[in-house]
């Protein structure tokens, strides 16, 4: 099957009258609700709003994302009334949603390789809707293998096509396009028959963007994310989808075989990928207390694309993330770091809740080496004037409690009070289970790993609380210094404790993942990636 169909090189030049800015703005939501008034009333020829849209099309070099989509939406309701009679064939649907993927290609074929990606997103949404209905049915076996098979082609060809649209310029030049005002409003075309009425927008987004969570959409509803974000969406929807796929077909695997083979293929993709917008939303979804696909797994498989997902995330270092040209975008990069560390955190309880302390500690030693993370850490050092001494911090929630207390004192570091909250909820957590294993008779606090410490040494939870406290102490030193100007060297000097992890030491039982990336050496200065975290 061809997935991509080139649109023809004769296209017209376009004209003096082509509608832009404000003009087009206005002419496209008075067609949407044409269109959507249209169908409530029974009408079925759209050929007149078609011809238009064509034509709006084929005037621009690189038309509007809303442009391709319309006339694409108008498109596929035409080819639905024509093959009424086959909507209750799983089959049929398949092909119809096949026909959309070749539609979008088609009239994206001349835009940027992020806007080819981000027009994809409706092929998400017709493809969630088949599979749930496949997996309802009660079909032949052989009916069910083959469209079951025939949606695995069709997600592979979106993750192919995205590779092919060339990933790394992702972040790049074309991060700040936005979405019209109007964007909204013509998600409504696509959702219209299930929801057969005037239903809130939420209803609309929640049916379009099925596999992401309710923060994503709501963020698309204000207006707050453009054809960047729409993009890490899409390749989020078909990475999950065929991560869903990938369980069921492997059935008849053991847990283990089939957990190595899904982390071993999740970390090629991821970094075949390179984009950060996918990335941060894969964290997001995994800071929910369920993952977005309830509809495709039961429970169990849930649990182990859980523990699949925490594994390419956490313990992988991928050298996109510390990528000058996408780590200019300051915010976006510092809140990423944050939700990282949160994940990282909820991996290392989860892993110990299932007795697994060789993962947990996988994911302390990941964590703890993270490029990203050094990065952030120099960057708030420099804000607050330590950057001749640094934190020594080899937890998640160390980190986090340290950049806690730097906020306190200024630095916008979460940016973001959702993250700010979560992270103060985790040590208020961690807290409140620490004192209530101090007051448990026979119990060990050792276990708890508040803070972790190497096996090669021999102290005791009352150090590590000192070792925050000397943290705290630092900040305050630290503060005085900078306000002060820092006039002279002879000011007291703060002397951190440091926990560092011997060859002999826990370290040993990390073992590396099939494609992994060795943690990429930075050969910056701290001067460049201060200037990189900067705004």
């Amino acid at each position: 099957m061809a997935l991509v169909s080139v649109r023809s090189s004769s296209t017209p030049s376009q004209p003096s009258n082509v509608l832009i800015g404000e003009n087009y703005e206005i002419m496209l939501k008075e067609s949407i609700q044409r269109f959507l008034i249209g169908i409530q009333k029974g009408i079925s020829d759209f050929s007149g709003i078609s011809s238009i849209f064509f034509r709006l099309l084929q005037a621009r070099v690189d038309p509007p994302l809303e442009t391709i989509w319309f006339y694409s939406a108008v498109r596929f309701r035409t080819s639905n009334e024509v093959e009424e009679g086959k909507k209750d064939d799983v089959l049929s649907k398949i092909v119809r949603v096949k026909d959309l993927f070749q539609l979008l290609t088609s009239c994206s074929a001349s835009c940027n390789g992020l806007k080819s990606v981000a027009v994809l997103c409706p092929v998400l949404f017709k493809l969630y809707e088949v599979i749930v209905e496949l997996l309802g049915k009660k079909l032949s076996k052989k009916v069910e293998k083959k469209v079951m098979k025939e949606c695995e082609c069709l997600v592979e060809g979106v993750l192919s096509y995205v590779s092919l649209c060339g990933c790394e310029d992702f972040g790049g030049e074309d991060v700040t396009e936005d979405l019209l005002p109007c964007f909204t409003e013509l998600i409504r075309v696509w959702t219209m028959d299930r929801l057969k009425g005037d239903e809130d927008i939420s209803d609309s987004l929640k049916l379009f963007f099925p596999i992401v969570n309710e923060e994503i959409r709501d963020g698309f509803s204000k207006g707050e994310f453009g054809v960047s974000y729409l993009v890490g969406v899409v390749i989020v929807q078909a990475f999950l989808l065929r991560l869903c796929l990938k369980l069921h077909a492997g059935a008849g695997l053991s847990k283990i075989d089939l957990q190595k083979e899904l982390t071993a293929w999740a970390v090629g993709s991821v970094t075949a990928f390179r984009n950060c917008c996918f990335f941060d939303i894969l964290l997001r979804l995994l800071l929910e207390s369920t993952l977005p696909i309830t509809s495709l797994l039961d429970p169990k498989d849930e649990d182990l694309l859980r523990k699949v997902l925490y594994d390419v995330v956490v313990l992988v270092e991928y050298s996109f993330l510390s990528n000058e040209k996408v780590t200019g975008v300051s915010n976006c990069m510092r809140r990423l770091a944050v939700r990282r560390l949160l994940v990282a955190h909820q991996a290392i309880q989860e892993a110990r809740d299932n007795g697994d302390q060789t993962k947990a500690i996988s994911y302390i030693n990941s964590s703890s080496g993270s490029s990203l993370s050094s990065k952030l850490i120099k960057w708030v050092s420099s804000q607050i004037g330590m950057s001749a001494s640094r934190p020594d911090v080899t937890t998640p929630q160390a980190l986090l409690k340290w950049l806690l207390s730097s906020e306190e004192q200024g630095v916008r570091v979460f940016g973001d009070n959702t993250l700010k909250l979560r992270a103060k909820q985790i040590l208020d957590d961690l807290k409140a289970n620490y004192e209530h294993r101090v007051l448990k008779p026979n119990s060990n606090v050792e276990d708890d790993l508040l803070f972790y410490i190497d096996n090669n040494r021999e102290e005791k939870s009352d150090d590590d609380q000192e070792m925050v406290e000397s943290m705290d102490a630092a900040h305050t030193v630290a503060d005085k210094k900078r306000k002060k100007g820092r006039k002279g060297d002879d000011k007291a000097k703060v002397k951190f404790v440091k926990y560092q992890l011997q060859e002999s030491s826990v370290k040993k039982k990390f073992v590396a993942l099939p494609n992994a990336h060795a943690n990429d050496t930075s050969s910056e200065s701290d001067s460049d990636v201060i200037e990189d975290m900067e705004e």
